[in-house]
């Protein structure tokens, strides 16, 4: 599998000018690898330009769905990503656990709530990938780009700001059922006696390993006057009681 790395310069020495067979020789990539890479820069320059009386070109207006857009984004930058096409039409994907149907079901809602046809599920091994093409997905999640997300810049357009302060529990919401979950943590202690005592409290715990979306999460979390702590570089976690009861009023255990 090639990195970041590489498909950033063979996507800077593209621009630069060198043909493809070029470009293969000087980074090792293969050739049909450069000529699907290259392929979907031009989509994306193509893609990326609005049109002109675009209604999707234009996210921020009024009588956008705001929540669903909110929610569709965190699922999105938990467990999304878009593939282009030819005619410039743009696959978004997202990936849940097969177990969880009512967020499966919740995500194709929102899918829909958006503006797109309804999505259509690939079943995998444990999970199911929903999916939708349309050519407005890539001016949605302008967030696209080479690589992982962790490996990139992840920074919100002043238009997605202005949504996600409005609706920050959908926000929220989609990260979590993206990225996170809701369990139990038990804690063993022994005491005076010596003797060994337990006790489990739930918590919310969001697991991911780009420093921005972790901000972006926790950025929510301060909007909303929901205590958070980092416990490991990888896993933010919500654990008092009144913050957990206050999640669990719009967001809860995934089912």
């Amino acid at each position: 599998m090639r990195s970041a790395a590489d498909v950033i310069l063979v996507l800077r020495l593209y621009e630069e000018g060198f043909n493809k067979c070029d470009i293969s020789r000087r980074t090792g990539v293969s050739l049909n690898t450069v000529k699907r890479w290259t392929a979907g820069q031009m989509l994306n320059l193509e893609a990326r330009t609005p049109r002109a009386g675009c209604f999707h070109c234009e996210p921020s207006r009024g009588s956008a769905d705001f929540a669903a857009y909110a929610y569709l984004l965190g699922m999105y930058l938990g467990d999304g990503h878009l593939v282009p096409l030819p005619r410039a039409v743009w696959r978004l994907a997202i990936t849940q656990d097969a177990r969880y149907t009512n967020l499966i079901r919740r995500c194709c809602e929102a899918i829909i709530r958006v503006g797109a046809r309804q999505p259509t599920l690939r079943r995998r091994t444990g999970c199911f990938d929903i999916t939708s093409w349309w050519k407005h997905w890539i001016h949605l999640f302008p967030q696209h780009g080479p690589g992982p997300k962790h490996t990139r810049p992840i920074l919100l357009e002043p238009w997605q700001r202005v949504i996600v302060t409005a609706q920050p529990r959908e926000f929220l919401a989609g990260l979590i059922h993206s990225d996170g979950s809701r369990s139990l943590n038990t804690i063993r202690r022994i005491n005076r006696t010596g003797a060994i005592v337990s006790y489990a409290y739930p918590r919310y715990l969001f697991a991911n390993t780009s420093l921005d979306i972790h901000r972006l999460f926790s950025d929510t979390c301060d909007v909303l006057g929901v205590r958070w702590t980092r416990i490991s570089a990888k896993n933010l976690a919500v654990s008092r009681r009144g913050d957990v009861a206050f999640l669990d009023t719009f967001i809860g255990a995934k089912s």
